[in-house]
């Protein structure tokens, strides 16, 4: 059987700004392929985004080469995997399928949203036939084997106007028993190449891997838990070993991002991959960022972490305000948050900082916490932006009627612009809409205009001529301001 799975990209009114996925490997649509491929199907993947960034957004060509793309290669199923953004385009993507394929064809959507929200979605996506519920990979192969059927576990069906849940489907408990991703079916030239995004600001040739899936956490912002499940898995050290070897063998790769929730979930293992990585040699052939939780880090792990050739940890601080961290279930106190910071700063390790505002209950001193902690902190990379209701967390089912029915699926593609206006915050819309303005005129983006100049290198000439030139030009207007970005 042909399959061709397909990413689709938010609405055209929405694109370039907010694209921030360019260069990451799709690791569940490799796992799929792979998946099917060992089932005996024939399996092209198709990234929607990769194309267009490609071809300098020519949208008008793309379809073409997707039209073409699907007369020419004739699948008998095509799979979407869908983010909130991307939606719209499914639908159209579903349709086009049914056009050019003919009705026989079995149009199947899955991923975050409709995961979250499976009726909706093929109430709004009429083309499409069926959502996958959950992680894909041991559905799909059914789906191939068995059609749309009841017996299909981790499907919602329409039938007869209604919809048909069938049995969930149990997570895959043995990671590896998945293989390898299918990177064959990807543009690694595309995916390996340096870019500043994946270790940000670094421009270095890169690619993501996945060690794990799940969190020990349960914040009430993150949809992480809708595909993955509850709980957490691994793979195996070996695994994780082989795949490091493989991309840097075949890649020509200098650096390797771990996408893991948490790569801290288990303390000892995250200590016995470091050792592995050194055993192999590979902390001499690539630098490595990873994610971790405040509450995952001791001055032991970080030098190990260190000594593996550990550059840079992301962080989720989201707030300097201890009541706006209890109200997003995270967890963790600004105190754990200061001490991750102490720690990884003795390290040598680069922090990248994650930063939301407009948190549900947030007040100015709230705000004003998160400033003086940003400016106490210093990390080397702020990562800002308001709060997003994705669908499927408990903020969103928190939303009321009329707040979701203000939100159209291609304005979570970039939520600063007009349009995304939800207020969960205790101030009045006027004065957070002023607060959260001037948050990031005067201290998040002139930082990222600093950070990208620290680290361009010397042969850029004209990238660090043009980001002096602006950084010159804030200090010159704002010296009082720039006195105290935390930099």
């Amino acid at each position: 059987m042909k399959i061709l799975l397909v990413s689709p990209v938010p609405p055209k009114s929405h694109w370039p700004i907010g694209s921030f996925r360019s260069y990451w490997v799709q690791t569940g649509l490799a796992f799929i392929a792979r998946g099917l491929q060992r089932a005996g199907h024939t399996v092209k993947v198709l990234i929607r985004e990769e194309r267009l960034i490609k071809s300098n957004f020519n949208w008008g060509g793309e379809e073409a080469f997707l039209r073409g793309l699907l007369k020419d290669f004739s699948p008998e199923i095509v799979g979407l995997s869908v983010f909130t953004p991307g939606v719209s385009e499914a639908g159209q993507i579903a349709g086009m399928a049914k056009d050019i394929c003919g009705d026989h064809i079995l149009v199947v959507a899955g991923g975050p949203h409709p995961t979250a929200m499976p009726e909706l979605t093929l109430q709004q996506c009429s083309a499409i036939d069926a959502v996958v519920v959950g992680e894909g990979e041991e559905t799909m192969v059914a789906l191939a084997e068995n059609g749309p059927s009841k017996s299909v576990a981790g499907l919602v069906l329409r039938e007869d106007g209604a919809f048909i849940h069938t049995p969930l489907r149990k997570p895959a408990e043995d990671l590896d028993r998945l293989g390898p991703p299918a990177y064959e079916l990807f543009d690694m030239d595309f995916y390996s190449r340096a870019n500043r995004w994946l270790i940000r600001w670094l421009k270095l040739p890169v690619t993501n891997i996945r060690t794990s899936r799940g969190c020990t956490n349960r914040c009430l912002f993150c949809a992480g838990h809708l595909v993955a499940g509850l709980g957490l898995r691994f793979h195996s050290l070996q695994y994780v070993i082989d795949q490091l070897r493989y991309v840097v063998d075949n890649f020509g790769l200098e650096a390797i991002l771990f996408e893991d929730d948490s790569l801290g979930a288990d303390r000892e293992r995250l200590i016995a991959l470091t050792d592995a990585i050194r055993k192999h040699g590979l902390h001499r052939r690539i630098r490595w960022a990873c994610c971790l939780r405040v509450d995952q880090v001791d001055a032991e792990l970080l030098r190990e972490m260190k000594a593996a050739g550990c550059i840079q940890i992301e962080y989720g601080f989201e707030s300097g305000s201890e009541n706006s961290l209890r109200r997003l279930g995270k967890n963790a106190t600004v105190e754990l948050n200061q001490r991750a910071v102490r720690l990884t700063r003795q390290a040598g390790v680069r922090i990248f900082a994650d930063i939301m505002v407009g948190l549900p209950g947030e007040t100015e001193g709230d705000f004003k916490a998160t400033v003086r902690f940003l400016r106490w902190a210093r990390p080397e990379i702020i990562s800002a932006g308001r709060l997003c209701p994705l669908p499927g967390t408990a903020i969103w089912n928190r939303l009321s009627d009329q707040q979701r029915d203000s939100l159209n699926w291609g304005g979570f593609t970039y939520i600063d612009r007009p349009g995304f206006k939800i207020n969960l915050t205790d101030m009045p819309d006027e004065a957070f809409e002023e607060t959260y303005r001037r948050f990031m005129k005067y201290l998040v983006r002139p930082q990222i205009t600093w950070a990208m100049l620290r680290d361009t290198p010397p042969r850029e000439k004209e990238t660090r001529r043009a980001l002096r030139k602006k950084l010159a030009g804030f200090v010159l207007r704002h010296p009082l301001r720039a006195a105290r970005l935390p930099w």
